[in-house]
């Protein structure tokens, strides 16, 4: 996949599969087998998601993280990709770490960039300012503040993970250089909603003092990053982005409407110009 040469590339991890036993109620909705399948103005989520990725220059790889290639070659135009060998489809399993370390099993897929199939909202620009800025260390994360989200668009995120220094909520895009950041990875192998994950799962995640000073707010975005760095042993970094539409993927109908809406608008404005 060709990019701009004096930037570092890297292998691009879309995750896009449904949660075992689950049917998502928007896919079903839509009539569609999975969220990712889902259309706005005449494209699918995963379409619009992918069309970013290659425009940003910074994809030397694309793997979708998906129960079977099927849902893919669905849709025509990954399917192009798939065909002209730009998009791999590797094989999800039961859980977020375990279906992240498959896409990530091979000596050649680091540094690699994860995200979903609904964030359709990240543009090329948004990806090019977070990998600049995440590159420098182990593992990072996309952040958003509340204050950034809320300036554009009141009621975009309903959750908020609070620190002392303010409330930021998650962009669902994260950055793994080495293989010492993998096995950090590891929180996430009983799933990785923590903003709704139970007392007891937390704690055997994070540890108990880091539990308790996240629950209480007692430390600042970057005191408790440095804490979670000092429990995994590397370096991890929360990246924050100046972006209002980056933490807005399509979670439900509130975010759905959301997102077709901001494309909506930024399409009559490219049309407008």
């Amino acid at each position: 996949m060709s990019g701009d040469n004096n930037k570092k590339q890297y292998h691009f991890v879309i995750m896009a599969a449904q949660r075992k036993g689950v049917v998502n109620p928007l896919a079903e909705a839509a009539g569609v087998s999975h969220k990712c399948l889902i259309k706005i103005d005449g494209k699918s989520l995963i379409e619009r998601t992918l069309t970013e990725v290659v425009a940003s220059g910074l994809a030397r790889r694309i793997s979708v993280s998906i129960e079977d290639d099927a849902p893919l070659k669905s849709d025509s135009y990954v399917r192009g990709l798939m065909d002209g060998g730009f998009v791999r489809f590797v094989k999800s399993t039961d859980n977020l770490f375990d279906s992240v370390a498959a896409a990530l099993a091979q000596d050649d897929d680091l540094p690699a960039i994860i995200t979903t199939a609904d964030n359709v909202l990240v543009t090329a620009e948004m990806y090019r300012y977070f990998c600049e800025h995440a590159e420098s260390y182990d593992a990072s994360a996309a952040l958003c503040s509340r204050e950034t989200l809320e300036s554009k668009y009141p009621g975009g995120q309903k959750r908020f993970h609070r620190f002392k220094d303010g409330q930021y909520t998650n962009c669902n895009t994260f950055a793994i250089m080495n293989r010492e950041a993998v096995a950090a990875a590891e929180v996430f192998r009983s799933g990785g909603q923590f903003l709704k994950a139970s007392r007891l799962r937390a704690i055997k995640s994070f540890g108990l003092i880091n539990a308790i000073a996240y629950k209480n707010a007692w430390f600042t975005l970057d005191g408790g990053f440095k804490g979670l760095s000092r429990k995994f042993g590397v370096n991890i970094a929360p990246v924050l982005m100046p972006f209002p539409e980056a933490p807005i993927d399509v979670d439900n109908e509130h975010t759905l409407e959301f997102a077709t809406r901001i494309i909506k608008d930024r399409k009559a404005e490219a049309e407008s110009q």
